[in-house]
């Protein structure tokens, strides 16, 4: 499509009230696919008959797609451009307004177009044309509810005592990965936090915060490896790179990829073996490296991943040319910690698409949620009141975390 028709396309599509906003110029990426949305990662076998029940809408400059305690019951799953918040903004693939579009409540907060805007919008009055279909989109909406509630208990800035080795469950944990040697033990709590998920998210957390979610990027996965090295009696630090930013392309969705620098910050752990500091990079499990190896294959030679005295695990020098002992070793990350994010945590969330189908979905499905799964393939029609019933209860309480005095 050329830039005028695409352009004309977004004059024909604007509700009539917007006709004498100034159309800014065209969207500039292709739109998304529903399948390439937060909420298409749970809509395998469906994505057709869900896009079925809204309709594709361009929204302008300005416009507001929610506004504050106004009832209005529709979903928004972002397409192309941006959407803002009181607190931030939010891009492609995210989804807005499934609170009001569960409880027909009236809007939390406004939310208005940054630039032009293309949504499918969904009215929750079309649900009942499709009970199985509209099942496995309420039941996504569901699993993605929890990370929305548990972000209003994320720190708003890196605490002091990141490194938070003296935590029960730290020093629990470390006496349990204790081996008969220094090496076996630092292998250990390696092999340990690198087969947890990798995933984009806050890096402003508590060693025990990684601990307890299960999953972490660079950032988090080495403040949790030192933590456990200390509290099993080891001398262990961080190091920073540089790294290219080109290796991180196969694991974001494409409109991720456009705010990518050539190079990217990279924090590891390093452990002092024999005398020696040893970079062990916890970073990327197996899977994710294998993905890499398919637009890299130099990197796949790193598998099967080896951690031992004299051979540091380190893929950034093994990329770069460096000498993997080269590496300066500071006590504390607080400075890279303090950063601040130019993205909110549910754009984070996003950006997780590709890697979550590829290392599976991390939040378990609770258990009223399941069994309305099971029972979409037998009852659609009761499946969706049951999956109705467990989503409205889940967005009840993200409306009431977004309630409480900040």
């Amino acid at each position: 499509m050329g830039e005028h028709d695409h352009a004309s396309r977004l004059a024909a599509a604007a509700p009539e009230s917007a006709t004498s906003v100034a159309i800014e110029p065209p969207l500039d990426l292709p739109s998304l696919t529903l399948d390439e949305t937060r909420i298409g990662l749970y809509l395998e076998g469906v994505t057709t008959r869900v896009e079925a029940l809204g309709a594709r809408r361009i929204w302008l400059p300005g416009e507001h797609l929610c506004r504050e305690g106004v009832c209005e019951r529709s979903l928004h799953v972002l397409l192309n451009g941006r959407l803002a918040f009181p607190n931030g903004e939010f891009g492609p693939g995210a989804h807005t307004g499934e609170i009001g579009f569960l409880l027909g409540s009236p809007r939390t907060a406004n939310v208005t177009a940054v630039g032009n805007c293309e949504t499918l919008t969904i009215p929750f009055d079309a649900l009942s044309r499709d009970p199985y279909a509209s099942t496995l989109l309420l039941l996504g909406l569901a699993r993605e509810l929890p990370s929305r509630v548990r972000k209003f208990g994320l720190p708003k800035q890196a605490p002091e005592n990141a490194c938070d080795a003296d935590h029960p469950a730290i020093v629990a944990l470390a006496a349990s990965l204790r081996g008969s040697s220094d090496t076996e033990t630092a292998r250990a709590i390696w092999d340990l936090v690198r087969r947890m998920p990798y995933r984009f998210g806050p890096w402003w957390l508590r060693a025990s915060d990684t601990l307890r979610a299960g999953w972490g990027m660079c950032t988090t996965k080495s403040n949790l490896q030192v933590a456990l090295c200390r509290g099993a009696g080891l001398e262990a630090g961080f190091a920073e790179f540089m790294g290219p930013s080109d290796l991180l392309v196969p694991l974001l969705p494409r409109h991720s990829r456009r705010k990518l620098r050539p190079k990217m910050r990279h924090i590891v752990a390093a452990v002092r073996l024999e005398g020696r500091w040893h970079v062990a990079d916890s970073s990327y499990p197996d899977v994710v490296v294998e993905e890499f190896a398919k637009t890299f294959p130099v990197i796949g030679t790193l598998l099967p991943a080896r951690f031992v005295v004299g051979a540091p695990f380190h893929p950034i020098a093994f990329l770069t040319g460096l000498d993997p002992f080269a590496v300066e070793v500071v006590e504390h990350i607080n400075d890279a910690m303090a950063r601040s994010s130019s993205h909110d945590v549910d754009t984070l969330e996003v950006m997780n698409l590709l890697l979550d189908r590829l290392q599976g979905l991390i939040v378990e499905e609770p258990r009223p949620l399941a069994r309305a799964r099971a029972l979409a393939e037998v009852d659609p029609v009761q499946a969706f009141a049951a999956a109705l019933g467990a989503s409205s209860l889940l967005a009840h309480d993200l409306f009431e975390r977004i309630q409480e005095p900040a």
